[in-house]
């Protein structure tokens, strides 16, 4: 991980203000803004980029587990670093999609940021425990504490069953994104790029439909989609309308919509049978929702967080490379 991280870390060097920038965006509309949100921020990010490239990981990753534990013993919370970690993560996505030498080379470093976040959040997380238990202990008698380290090693392993699930699901989404981010890279043409990037999430992912969906200049939804063979249609078409449904509602609220069971959302538009939940999630450029990626399954409560996560990094890839199409199609008319 360690050798991973420092190539990513040297790819995202020459952005080392506009990544700043981006992880203040990111920790904003987080944290609501807190004051010492964009502090933590700043602090945060260059110590990152002082200590990775000296391959300090580990002893980075020790001496926050460290500051947790003090912070913990003081009766301070870790809302905030969290956050920080989270907003790193996400915010330095873009840049490696735009930076990255090969498909080979993103995938490495958005798997190594990934599993470095994860194990940030863990120390945080576990040390923040560990201090609470010892408290709850010390006025517990001795079997009272028996009892209650018994408990947590179980909660441990089980955790650790479900962190390494999720490890294992995590790792199989970034090599969907990571396809996905390398094919659409080099596509130019709206039309297209819409039409690639729903038919390969849904041959990739199995879900019964997914269409990618764009606000054209008078406020019409237009996009293209693929469905599942015997499900909904066979082939890749075009769809146009007004927003409404689910997607209306993610694009008027900005923010993704998971509903476990449709036949429960008044909002749901019948338009896929066979659906049983649905997931959308918005295109956000410049603080507006420009669009929306749509996932529906014929499997009930099918979208979890980590669902909504992957579909956020898609999300960005496809604001980019949109970007990128309306930057090419302005060189070419001049």
């Amino acid at each position: 991980m360690s050798e991973a991280l420092r190539r990513a870390f040297s790819v995202l060097e020459p952005h080392r203000e506009a990544f700043v920038a981006a992880c203040e965006r990111e920790m904003s509309a987080a944290a609501d803004p807190d004051p010492e949100a964009r502090r933590l921020v700043r602090e945060g990010v260059e110590r990152l980029f002082e200590r990775i490239p000296r391959g300090e990981a580990e002893a980075l990753l020790r001496e926050e587990a460290e500051a947790a534990a003090t912070a913990a013993r003081g009766g301070h919370g870790v809302r905030l670093h969290g956050l920080v970690i989270r907003a790193v993560t996400r915010a330095c996505v873009p840049f490696l999609v735009q930076s990255a030498a090969t498909k080979e080379a993103l995938a490495e470093s958005l798997l190594a940021l990934h599993e470095f976040g994860d194990r940030r959040l863990d120390a945080l997380l576990k040390a923040h425990e560990s201090e609470g238990a010892k408290r709850v202990g010390e006025v517990e008698d001795e079997v009272a504490r028996a009892a209650e380290r018994a408990h947590e090693l179980q909660r441990a392993n089980d955790s650790l069953r479900r962190s390494e699930a999720r490890s294992q699901h995590r790792a199989e989404q970034i090599a969907l994104l990571a396809s996905v981010a390398h094919r659409i890279a080099s596509i130019l043409e709206p039309e297209q790029l819409m039409e690639e990037t729903a038919r390969m999430v849904q041959a990739r992912m199995g879900h019964t439909y997914v269409a990618v969906v764009v606000l054209d200049d008078e406020g019409i939804l237009v996009g293209r989609w693929a469905g599942r063979e015997g499900v909904a249609r066979r082939s890749a078409g075009r769809t146009q309308g007004p927003p409404a449904g689910i997607i209306g509602r993610s694009i008027r609220k900005k923010a993704p919509q998971v509903v476990p069971d449709v036949d429960r959302d008044p909002d749901y538009h019948r338009d896929v049978p066979g659906t049983r939940s649905e997931m959308v999630v918005p295109l956000i450029e410049s603080g507006e929702a420009v669009g929306a990626l749509d996932f529906q399954s014929d499997e009930p409560a099918d979208f979890d967080l980590d669902s909504v996560v992957a579909a956020e990094v898609l999300a960005e890839f496809l604001i980019v490379a949109f970007r990128n199409a309306r930057l090419y199609a302005a060189a070419r008319r001049n």
